[in-house]
């Protein structure tokens, strides 16, 4: 049972998962950012239709709230 490995190849060994660790990480922040950017599009393509049958239906109450609504994303959100 002896260990011919050095320390050092000993250390690269474990430090090889942490890497794929890392970087799966790094894909699932990236994927979460790719899929609420598209949620902040389609909600925001959501309320432009929306205003739009307000303004048909002359429906100022549902107009105003929309517009707050999408105003209030695009400040914080940058949509």
């Amino acid at each position: 049972m002896e260990n011919n490995k050095s320390f050092a190849e000993f250390m690269n060994e474990s430090t090889v998962p942490q890497k794929q660790s890392s970087e799966m990480t790094m894909m699932e922040i990236y994927v979460d950012m790719v899929i609420n950017e598209i949620l902040l599009k389609q909600r925001k393509q959501q309320i432009l239709t929306a205003l739009d049958e307000a303004l048909d239906q002359k429906d100022q109450v549902a107009f105003m709230e929309l517009s707050k609504e999408l105003n209030t994303l695009e400040v914080t959100h940058g949509v």
